[in-house]
This record gives C-alpha cells, sequence and structure tokens, in this order.
C-alpha cells in the first residue's frame, strides 16, 4: 500500500476544492456560492481554502482560469490567415457557449467579478494577436494596424459572447453570431 506524501494530499485538497468551485460557481454563480458551499461540497473545511486560496474572488478567478483554458484547446489550422484562424476560434468558441458552467463562469460572471479587460491577457487571445502581428512583418505600421485591427475584432467577440450568455434563445444566438462574424471577417482586409 503505498501512502501518499504531504505535497500529494495537499495538491489533491487543491484539485478537489477548485473542481468544486468550478461546478458550484457554474450551477449557482459567483453571488450565490460562499465558501462554506465550497468547503461543504468537498468535504473539508474553510481552512484549507483560504490557505490555498487566499479569498473567494482569488479561488473565482482560480475557477474562471480552469474553466477559460477550454478556449484555449490548440487547433490544427490548413490556412494560417487571420480570419480563418478567427473564425475558426469563433466556431470553437460557440460550442463552448453551450455549456451552462461555461457560460455562467466565463461569460456572465467573470466580467462582472474580474472586469473585461481580462480578455485582452487570455492565452487565447494573445495567440490569435500573435499570429495576426506575423502577417505584418516587419513594417512598424502595419503592426500597429493589426494590433489595433485584433482588439477590435476581440471586442466585437466579447460583447458578441455577452449577448449569447444572455440571450433567451442560445441555438439562435450562437448561428445568428456565426453568420454576423463571417459577414464581418468576410469585410475585413488583414
Amino acid at each position: 500500500m503505498n501512502r501518499r506524501t504531504q505535497a500529494e494530499r495537499r495538491a489533491q485538497t487543491q484539485q478537489q476544492v477548485l473542481e468544486s468551485a468550478c461546478r458550484l460557481f457554474g450551477e449557482k454563480g459567483y453571488a450565490n456560492t460562499s465558501v462554506d458551499d465550497i468547503a461543504s461540497d468537498c468535504g473539508v473545511t474553510t481552512r484549507p481554502i483560504y490557505h490555498y486560496f487566499g479569498n473567494k474572488q482569488a479561488l473565482f478567478t482560480a475557477a474562471v482560469e480552469a474553466t477559460s483554458t477550454r478556449i484555449s484547446v490548440s487547433q490544427e489550422h490548413d490556412d494560417d490567415q487571420p480570419a480563418t484562424t478567427i473564425l475558426q476560434h469563433w466556431r470553437h468558441f460557440l460550442g463552448l457557449c453551450d455549456d451552462p458552467h461555461f457560460r455562467q463562469i466565463v461569460l456572465i460572471d467573470a466580467p462582472n467579478i474580474l472586469g473585461r479587460e481580462r480578455w485582452a491577457v487570455s492565452p487565447s487571445v494573445i495567440e490569435l494577436q500573435q499570429r495576426m502581428q506575423q502577417q505584418a512583418g516587419d513594417s512598424k505600421e502595419e503592426q500597429f494596424r493589426l494590433a489595433l485591427l485584433g482588439r477590435m475584432v476581440i471586442a466585437a467577440l466579447t460583447e458578441a459572447a455577452l449577448m449569447i450568455a444572455d440571450a433567451d434563445d442560445i441555438a439562435l444566438a450562437k448561428r445568428q453570431s456565426e453568420q454576423l462574424v463571417q459577414q464581418l471577417l468576410g469585410q475585413l482586409t488583414l
């Protein structure tokens, strides 16, 4: 019988807390989930939660990061054009919008609790901006133009994502947004 080390037990407890937080924040939302709820759900006291995460908002930030990693799932691209890459990422993102936990944590609560500006530093956004920068070459003017265009597209997609999250008919919102994103990308000169 292998005995787990103290570090392994800590890591397991920390992972259990994070998984419970992701599930409860996804089911009940940030405002309706307490640290006591999470502790009770995973069979610990609140002490290890505060020890590992500091406070409820820091735990929520970890839950957002864990949930958001699903956005960054790397995809193989046959075409390295920024418009194609944006559309592929958007389609992947639309698939995630079917998950009510993802919608609640990433689209509804995260912008309100952590601020909308966090999108600009998310791994998937950074990857997309890097792909666009590669298209610019050495021209500073072109690099700035593509960086600005990237920010504008990200802002538009962020607002669309928030509308999808709040929509009464998620499927309709997703269909409409995909059509509009295709039209928008067709109009852009990248």
